[in-house]
């Protein structure tokens, strides 16, 4: 690109990132992650891929806080509701999001926790997680590709989304610009076949959520 051409895509892209990371718009994400994420029919594990490393930690925040909300508001509703069939699945809802653990899965750069600070952000605790290893060894990504381990639900922006394979993956949140062979190596993680089996239900499919519309990207992909 001449000067002009790359100075118009950087002023492009910048407006279109101020926009992909407006707080109000990865609340009512975030709120859908955590309403959606435990009444899938197949409860495997899932990705949600933000556009950088600072979004993701904000999206695992985040969730982590409204999940612990939508926890106690069905409590509530639980302890309200004379139903009993209602009452049971409600019930069921709470143990599973009671077990599932969150992590976010970045590259480390240097001075970063200052970095992340000066966004009003915490990064320590989710880099703790990253490097921390289980009571037989395992890592983080050992965790996540172990299908009953409660490591659910892991927020990236680069990082698992190509040549990565965790079969029982079934749910990919898209908030991310691709296109091309990223595009296609990132859809891929979640059509891994799997005979294991989550809350009694078998994989039949993967499930693609797609909050910055990257479908429109999909035919020239698929080309």
């Amino acid at each position: 690109l001449d000067e002009a051409q790359q100075a118009k895509l950087e002023r492009k892209f910048a407006s279109e990132l101020e926009v992909i990371t407006r707080d109000d718009r990865l609340d009512k994400i975030a709120q859908d992650i955590v309403y959606h994420f435990p009444r899938r029919g197949y409860l495997g594990k899932a990705l949600m891929v933000a556009v950088d490393k600072y979004t993701a930690v904000k999206m695992c925040d985040k969730v982590q806080d409204r999940w612990k909300k939508e926890i106690r508001r069905l409590k509530g509703i639980i302890g309200q509701t004379a139903n009993e069939i209602e009452k049971r699945r409600l019930g069921q809802i709470v143990d599973y999001m009671r077990a599932v653990e969150m992590a976010v899965v970045i590259s480390e750069d240097a001075d970063e926790e200052k970095r992340f600070a000066d966004r009003g952000l915490d990064i320590k605790p989710h880099r703790e997680r990253i490097n921390k290893l289980d009571a037989q060894g395992h890592d983080i990504e050992y965790n996540f590709k172990d299908p009953p381990d409660p490591l659910q639900l892991v927020f990236v922006c680069a990082m698992w989304l190509t040549g990565f394979d965790a079969p029982t993956v079934s749910t990919l949140y898209l908030d991310k610009p691709m296109k091309d062979h990223t595009l296609m190596q990132t859809i891929a993680r979640a059509n891994r076949v799997t005979s294991w089996q989550m809350n009694g239900v078998s994989k039949r499919n993967g499930e693609l959520i797609d909050y910055y519309n990257v479908f429109r990207n999909m035919k020239r992909a698929l080309k």
